[in-house]
C-alpha cells in the first residue's frame, strides 16, 4: 500500500509544544473516572506530586440508592476492559514516555466507535505541530497493537494491517489487497490469477480468508461498552428565582500540588543524575497541572455556554432544545470544533430534570429552517397526539403539515422520525 509521504520542513520551536498540547487533548477526552484512573497511575512514577485530598473522588451511601449500589457491585463482579484501557496498557508497556508516545495517544483518541482513525495527515499536523514523518511513525506504532486492524485510515488498510499480522493469511493475500483490492472485491478472478501467475483456486482461497476478517476492530469492545456507566457529574444546574446557575460539583477535575519540602531537599543533593530526574518531575508536574486547569475551564466554559442556550429546556417544560451544533460553540468562543467535541464527550451535568451528558443538549438545526431536530419531533409528536384516531394522520398528510408551518421534511424522515418516537403506522394506529 503506498502512503503519501510528502512532508513539508516545520521549524524546531514549533515541535516544542507537541507533548503539552496532545497531554491536554489526552487529559480533556477522559471521563472523569477515568481521569483519576489516569493521575493514580502518575503519581506512583512522580514522588513530588501530591493530589488534594480534600476533595477525594469517591462515591458515599449518601450520594447513590440501593438499586445504584446494587447496578455498582454487578457492574464491578463482571467488569471487562474498555478498548481504551486496553490500547493504554499495551502503549505503557510497550512505549517510552517521548514525544512519540504522546503522538500516539492522540491517534488513540482519535478512534471512532469501530476502530478506525478519524483524522488525515494534514489535519493532525495542523491540531498537533507535528511533523508528518512523526505523525506516521506514531500512526505506524499504534496499528502494530491489538486489536488486530486498529486505527487504519480504510477498509483497505484495515484488512492489510489484519493479514500482515495473520500466520495463517495465503501467500498472495496481501499483495492482493494493496495492488488488486478493487478487483478482489468485485470477483475478478481471472485478472488477479493472471497478474500473480496463481490458480483461481488460489485467488479465491483468498477472498474466502478475507472473508473471515472484522471490518471493524473494536466491534467487540464496543459491545461491552454497551453497559451503562456509573456516572458522575463533573457540573451542576441549580435554578433560582427563574435563574441558572451553573457551578462545578465536587467531583470537578482536580488539582495537583508540588511537595516543595522534598522537591527542595533532593534539588539540594549534588548529584547530576538526580539534580536531571528532580528537573524532569517538576516539569512533568507542570505540563499536568496546566493541562488538568485548561481541562477544568475548558468544561466550564463550554458546559456553561451550552446550559445558557438551553435556558427556556430548564425553565419550562414544554420547552424543546434550541438548535445549536459545534461549529456555532467554535465560533463564540474561538475553540475548534474537535476541542468542544472533547468536553461534552462524556461530561455529564446534574440538573433538576436530571443528570445529562453535555452532548445531549446539542441539537442540529433542520436544513431551510430555524427549527431544530428536537422542535420538529415534538411537533409531529403533538400531530399525532391531536389526530382523529379513527381517521390518523399519514406520513405524507404530516408533511403537509410542516410545510404550513414553513418547516421543510421528507415523507422518509417522518418515518424515521416516528421510529424515534416509537409511534407505529398510520393504519396501526386507526381505531376501527
Amino acid at each position: 500500500m503506498e502512503f503519501n509521504q510528502q512532508y513539508t520542513q516545520k521549524q524546531t520551536q514549533k515541535q516544542t509544544y507537541v507533548p503539552n498540547l496532545v497531554q491536554g487533548m489526552e487529559i480533556l477526552q477522559l471521563n472523569r473516572m477515568d481521569l483519576a484512573t489516569y493521575l493514580n497511575r502518575i503519581l506512583l512514577g512522580n514522588p513530588f506530586i501530591e493530589m488534594n485530598i480534600n476533595e477525594p473522588l469517591t462515591i458515599s451511601a449518601k450520594d447513590v440508592s440501593n438499586n445504584d449500589v446494587s447496578a455498582i457491585i454487578e457492574q464491578t463482579s463482571v467488569y471487562q476492559i474498555s478498548l481504551y484501557e486496553f490500547l493504554q496498557e499495551q502503549i505503557y508497556l510497550l512505549y517510552k514516555d517521548t514525544t512519540l508516545r504522546q503522538l500516539i495517544f492522540w491517534w488513540m483518541s482519535q478512534l471512532d466507535e469501530r476502530g478506525y482513525v478519524t483524522k488525515s495527515l494534514s489535519e493532525a499536523e495542523m491540531e498537533t505541530g507535528a511533523s508528518q514523518i512523526a505523525l506516521l511513525d506514531a500512526l505506524t506504532l499504534l496499528q502494530q497493537l491489538d486489536p488486530p486492524g486498529i486505527a487504519a485510515r480504510t477498509l483497505q488498510e484495515c484488512l492489510m494491517i489484519q493479514t500482515d499480522r495473520s500466520d495463517f493469511a495465503p501467500n498472495i493475500a496481501y499483495l492482493v489487497l494493496e495492488e488488486h483490492y478493487d478487483d478482489l472485491i468485485h470477483k475478478r478472478w481471472k485478472k488477479i490469477s493472471s497478474h500473480y501467475d496463481v490458480s483461481l483456486e488460489d485467488v479465491k482461497a483468498v477472498y474466502e480468508y478475507v472473508q473471515g476478517l472484522t471490518t471493524a476492530p473494536a466491534e467487540a469492545f464496543e459491545s461491552r461498552s454497551k453497559k451503562i456507566p456509573y456516572i458522575v457529574p463533573e457540573l451542576m444546574v441549580e435554578l433560582i428565582d427563574s435563574n441558572l446557575i451553573v457551578k462545578e460539583t465536587k467531583y470537578k477535575t482536580p488539582l495537583l500540588t508540588l511537595n516543595t519540602t522534598y522537591f527542595n531537599d533532593m534539588k539540594a543533593v549534588d548529584d547530576k543524575e538526580v539534580s536531571a530526574y528532580v528537573t524532569a518531575k517538576k516539569q512533568e508536574f507542570e505540563q499536568l497541572q496546566a493541562s488538568l486547569i485548561k481541562r477544568k475551564k475548558t468544561i466550564l466554559k463550554v458546559g456553561t455556554a451550552i446550559i445558557m442556550h438551553q435556558q427556556a429546556f430548564f425553565i419550562n417544560e414544554e420547552s424543546p432544545l434550541k438548535p445549536l451544533q459545534l461549529k456555532d460553540l467554535a465560533a463564540i468562543y474561538q475553540l475548534s470544533e474537535s476541542t468542544i467535541s472533547r468536553a461534552v464527550r462524556d461530561t455529564f451535568v446534574q440538573t433538576p430534570k436530571g443528570i445529562f451528558e453535555l452532548r445531549s443538549f446539542l441539537s442540529r438545526r433542520m436544513q431551510d429552517t430555524d427549527q431544530s431536530r428536537d422542535d420538529v419531533l415534538k411537533i409531529i409528536e403533538n400531530l399525532i397526539a391531536e389526530e382523529d384516531k379513527a381517521s390518523p394522520l399519514s406520513d405524507q398528510k404530516l408533511v403537509a403539515l410542516l410545510e404550513e408551518q414553513r418547516i421543510p421534511v421528507s415523507r422518509r424522515a417522518i418515518a424515521k422520525y416516528r421510529q424515534q418516537l416509537q409511534i407505529p403506522s398510520s393504519t396501526k394506529r386507526k381505531i376501527r
